[in-house]
């Protein structure tokens, strides 16, 4: 369910009904007073006709809560099959709605529930840290006195209740999970949740059907499955990488914990879409043979296959190599070839790291860049590197393979077509970290005068200067595990003598990867003799992002300042010879 925004002042009328023979609801409305042209209903954007009128109809088999969203207006309605409601708004505030037809006490609970749950919100904001600081049983006492806050004067619906009971045990109980990690965060001290906090946390309704578009039972279940993977695999040793147990475990418990034949095919589909997606094709093989073989809903099973058909067409313009297995996980090379890929003279070479704050993303979020470069007359190449998972791999490792890779295009350069000499190491965010520290912190092979240091560096919003303020604690936990110091592995703390010539690019309003970390890194570049380049763009933050929206989610890049940028780093390939 969406949060609740002030309203901005308005009149229109919505009328909601469900046909009984087909199981629909159809929603039908006019506004009036309106510039706005669309509304959006259950995430669907709806035009307005000229006369302020819109219809928007949808097959439902459950009790829903259905999101409807006018200009700065969100709200929640409760629906059921064959029910029916008109709501009219007069004004600019919650007490403006009112209700007629079915279903009136429940969605008028929805009304009133608006301030305890932005009073919860704001509690659980500014008291995080605390919260997770209690003992195991001060800790769920706390959130269960929350949660008792949502179940006050419900209505009298039976069908309602048991929704909304259901629905805030989902959304509690997820929280519930993570405390143990985020105690450890917080504290330093490693606990377990008790068999009593489990059985308190575990939600029967999981195995429920009729729970499947309740707006918390996803979240809560894939969060579920997770930490019984997890507690399942706890203790264990494997030559496979812990990605590869963890589907494994997952396989096995999805049976388990459902009943439902669709429950099972649904989250055995969603498993393995996201393990696709975060460890590629070639780690996905048996997992896709099983998914074939045990999947029984032929609505998943097509969903499956167009996914798969969409992964694999996304990887026909290009070949794919695998530069190293560790514990049974390959690591993918995506080479892009130019047109002229017989001729005589090597091709100058660039590989590609993508970013995602070292615990996700994937190469093809390179693909456009070594598109660009390939075009150029580049070999370029879209890197996989091992992502954190707080298990058996952190940053350390993806630096590792960031170093492999390079040696590994060097050892190959015959097959690859390129010079070993002028190989260009790209790369954005935790990216450009890698980058910056294949060549700071490099490796060769014994024997061998083949090394990991790159000849060329770009870096874009690059993680050059690792953070030790408030709130790293966590954070550095997640990325570089509990024994390894910040110092180790911070490119700024390491510049040295004989470092590749380099161009940085980056925004002045950064909050990710913050300018002044960056400066210092420059500054100390060209304090030992290198060649280093900084272009800062004004009004932009992380990756290019408008300084007026946030700069720490999804990036959302300015494409005029981006493309200013990325013509700087072509100037300086052409400047080295490379294009």
């Amino acid at each position: 369910m969406k949060n609740w925004l002030p309203l901005i002042v308005l009149i229109f009328a919505l009328h909601i009904s469900c046909s009984t023979e087909n199981i629909q609801y159809q929603i039908t409305g006019s506004v009036s007073d309106s510039a706005d042209r669309t509304i959006e209903i259950d995430g669907q954007t709806i035009p307005i006709s000229e006369g302020g009128g819109f219809s928007f109809v949808k097959e439902i088999e459950r009790p829903v809560f259905l999101d409807i969203s006018y200009a700065n207006l969100e709200w929640t309605v409760f629906l059921l099959p064959e029910s029916s409601l008109d709501i009219q708004i007069s004004g600019g505030s919650l007490d403006a709605i009112e209700y007629k037809g079915d279903l009136i006490p429940s969605n008028t609970f929805l009304l009133g529930i608006v301030p305890v749950s932005q009073e919860i919100n704001d509690f659980l904001n500014q008291n995080w840290v605390q919260i997770h600081q209690q003992d195991q049983e001060d800790y769920i006492s706390t959130i269960d006195s929350m949660k008792g806050r949502f179940m006050e004067d419900l209505p009298a619906d039976e069908v309602f209740v048991k929704a909304w009971k259901t629905d805030v045990n989902f959304a509690f109980n997820k929280i519930m999970l993570y405390y143990p990690r985020n105690h450890f965060y917080y504290t330093g001290e490693k606990v377990e949740l008790s068999d009593e906090s489990i059985s308190y946390i575990k939600v029967p309704e999981i195995d429920t059907l009729a729970c499947f578009d309740l707006p918390s039972y996803k979240d809560f279940a894939e969060d579920w499955i997770d930490y019984k993977s997890e507690h399942l695999l706890e203790g264990k040793t494997s030559s496979k990488h812990y990605k590869l147990m963890k589907m494994d475990a997952v396989s096995r418990l999805i049976p388990e914990i459902f009943t439902s034949q669709f429950l099972r095919d649904y989250w055995y589909a969603e498993y393995l879409k996201e393990h696709i997606e975060n460890n590629s094709l070639s780690n996905s093989q048996p997992y896709i043979k099983e998914f074939e073989e045990v999947c029984k809903s032929d609505t998943i099973v097509t969903e499956m296959q167009n996914y798969l058909t969409a992964v694999r067409d996304s990887r026909a313009d290009h070949e794919v190599e695998i530069y190293k297995t560790d514990n049974s996980f390959n690591l993918e090379a995506h080479i892009f070839y130019p047109n002229d890929t017989l001729a005589l003279e090597r091709h100058p070479a660039i590989v590609i790291f993508h970013g995602g704050g070292w615990n996700s993303g994937n190469p093809s979020w390179a693909f456009e860049r070594a598109k660009h470069f390939r075009d150029l007359g580049l070999v370029a190449i879209a890197a996989q590197y091992r992502l954190c998972n707080v298990h058996d791999i952190t940053a350390i490792e993806s630096m590792s393979d960031a170093r492999d890779l390079i040696m590994w295009m060097r050892q190959s350069a015959t097959s690859l077509n390129i010079d070993p000499d002028r190989i260009v190491a790209y790369g954005w965010s935790a990216g450009a970290h890698l980058v910056s520290s294949a060549a700071i912190f490099s490796e060769s092979i014994p024997g061998n005068t083949i090394n990991s240091i790159p000849d060329a560096m770009i870096l874009v919003s690059p993680a050059v200067s690792l953070p030790k303020g408030k709130g790293w604690e966590g954070w550095k936990f997640n990325v570089f595990g509990a024994n390894t110091t910040v110092s180790s592995a911070n490119p700024v703390e390491h510049v040295r003598v004989g470092l590749p010539p380099t161009i940085i690019l980056q925004g002045q309003d950064d909050t990710v990867t913050p300018l002044d970390g960056v400066q210092q890194f420059h500054d100390l570049m060209l304090g030992y003799g290198n060649h280093c380049e900084l272009f800062v763009y004004d009004g932009v933050g992380h990756l290019f992002t408008p300084n007026t929206i946030p700069d720490n989610r999804e990036p959302h890049p300015d494409k005029e300042v981006q493309g200013k940028a990325y013509d700087q780093a072509d100037a300086f390939l052409k400047k080295l010879g490379y294009i």
